[in-house]
């Protein structure tokens, strides 16, 4: 069993570099007998999904009331966070995993506002709203098949999921959050979530609300043509667009990036 685990843990460190940036890539053989050793739980061990998950839930439980990316002073449960917002929170959380190719969870705000994916996209991942100019987290999710909109659906929250709360202007998106505990038929599912700071908090808060069901290997079927991640060839990391306009300061909230619907739970 010890060598099962330890296979296991070596699985998802692979992909996570796999993922992450310019970390080499293996053949496709080699990969695919990782993946289907991995994905699924056996033996009463977690699947190769799940410990990804759980490097995101493990990141968001130990940044969930930090006042800024760069800043570690502890804010009370349910303040405000102006200078660390949901989808930006959510967004470290999937990169700590390995789960935003080229990103890391400690790469600047500006790396977050113009990241550039390997489909040649460029994404605000510190917005969920819905604003035409901008192709916002919910929109990478999508495109890059990491998340399944799955509707709302809480029994079928995962630790690692995302939850899309849709109580903006025309019932739009407006707030994000990751799911930490899953329901275990007494209580519903919890939520870690910026920019209020909660920590565990309640499914029902978010409502009304769609379930996203994040699968770190989707990012094979959505970005699998455009990086060549079957290639022996190192992957590269996609480099950031350049600044729009003047640079915000790193350590202060970027300018008309407050979310629309104010505040959250």
């Amino acid at each position: 069993m010890r060598k099962t685990i330890s296979r296991r843990l070596a699985g998802a460190a692979l992909v996570v570099g796999l993922l992450g940036a310019g970390a080499p890539v293996l053949a496709a053989p080699a990969f695919a007998d990782t993946a289907s050793t991995t994905t699924t739980a056996t033996d009463g061990l977690p699947s190769f999904s799940d410990l990804l998950r759980g490097v995101e839930v493990n990141w968001a439980e130990s940044h969930w009331n930090w006042t800024a990316w760069n800043d570690s002073t502890p804010v009370a449960f349910g303040a405000d966070q102006d200078k660390y917002q949901c989808a930006e929170y959510v967004a470290r959380a999937l990169a700590a995993a390995g789960l935003v190719p080229g990103l890391g969870p400690d790469d600047s705000q500006d790396a977050y506002f113009n990241y550039t994916a390997p489909n040649g996209k460029t994404y605000d991942l510190l917005l969920i709203s819905d604003l035409p100019q901008y192709h916002n987290l919910y929109d990478y999710l999508m495109d890059s098949h990491l998340g399944t909109d799955i509707g709302d659906h809480p029994e079928q929250a995962r630790p690692g999921d995302v939850v899309v709360t849709y109580a903006g202007p025309g019932a739009t998106k407006s707030h994000t959050g990751l799911v930490a505990t899953a329901a275990d038929g007494t209580n519903e599912p919890t939520v870690d979530a910026h920019n209020r700071a909660r920590l565990n908090y309640g499914y029902h808060f978010y409502a009304p609300s769609h379930l996203i069901r994040i699968e770190p290997l989707g990012l094979l079927d959505g970005f699998a043509p455009t990086t060549s991640l079957f290639s022996s060839k190192a992957a590269v990391a996609p480099q950031s667009a350049a600044p729009k306009a003047a640079t915000p300061k790193l350590n202060a909230p970027l300018p008309g990036r407050q979310d629309p619907a104010g505040p959250q739970v």
